[in-house]
């Protein structure tokens, strides 16, 4: 394993602000998903604002079962997390046909000495959560990979804050595989290296042996995400980079 603050404070310096619009199509799915049907769009927007990193991600599918019933879904998630990896906010919300379904934010912390921290969240109002010490929030854990892959590590394992539930942190295992050039979009003149990586997520606390869900990219240095797939385990989406966007570096 690698320690996580050397590796991850050096490399979130380097990560590029950008702006990614993924195809999300249903690429498997068995009898038991209900779903026969599943397309749409995901935006994913991270910015270098200074003191910290700014995540924006909107999903928005449109989902048939096999009935043939359709339902539209559409999740929209906003964080802000610190460069020293100790502060992050955070909300999230979910529709189904323009009905509010799960509305989600708060902030946490993490103490200086590594001793772990705490979350309050706001919605839902009053609910306190803790965080094991070696937390990381989501850009120091993406740093962390970057650097891992860059090392030639072939696996890593934290435990991770999203903010996407109010389960509270996920023990992940990322799985790094070597290397290889990614499919080169329009505008682009040399095919980027990319390294595959498997993100297997599960319940800090669970003894489970299949994890809740796992997540597959295809990893750049600079952060970005080439490729992306869901899987769920009765079914699984795959997200194709359609357009992608290096935005200004910041005027710190």
């Amino acid at each position: 394993m690698l320690p996580a603050p050397a590796y991850a404070q050096a490399v979130t310096s380097v990560m590029a602000s950008h702006m990614a619009i993924y195809d999300m199509s249903l690429k498997s799915a068995s009898r038991t998903s209900d779903i026969a049907e599943l397309h749409g769009q995901m935006l994913i927007e991270v910015v270098d604002v200074c003191d910290g990193w700014t995540l924006k991600q909107r999903i928005a599918l449109t989902i048939v079962n096999f009935h043939g019933d359709s339902v539209r879904s559409y999740t929209s998630f906003a964080s802000w997390e610190s460069k020293d990896g100790r502060r992050f906010r955070f909300e999230q919300k979910t529709e189904q046909d323009d009905v509010l379904v799960e509305a989600l934010g708060g902030e946490a912390g993490l103490d200086s000495d590594g001793g772990g921290g705490v979350v309050v969240l706001g919605r839902p109002a009053g609910v306190t959560l803790e965080l094991a010490p070696g937390t990381l929030f989501p850009s120091q854990h993406t740093a962390l990979l970057i650097a891992a892959a860059e090392a030639g590590e072939s696996f890593v394992s934290r435990v991770v804050f999203d903010g996407t539930t109010q389960d509270g942190a996920n023990r992940v295992g990322a799985f790094i595989g070597p290397p290889r050039a990614a499919q080169i979009l329009a505008g682009e003149q040399v095919a980027p290296q990319v390294w595959p990586v498997r993100l297997a997520f599960y319940g800090a606390s669970s003894a489970a042996s299949e994890p809740d869900v796992e997540v597959g990219m295809l990893l750049q240095a600079n952060g970005v995400a080439r490729h992306l797939t869901l899987d769920y385990g009765n079914f699984v989406i795959e997200g194709r980079l359609d357009k992608l966007e290096l935005l200004p570096l910041a005027d710190c």
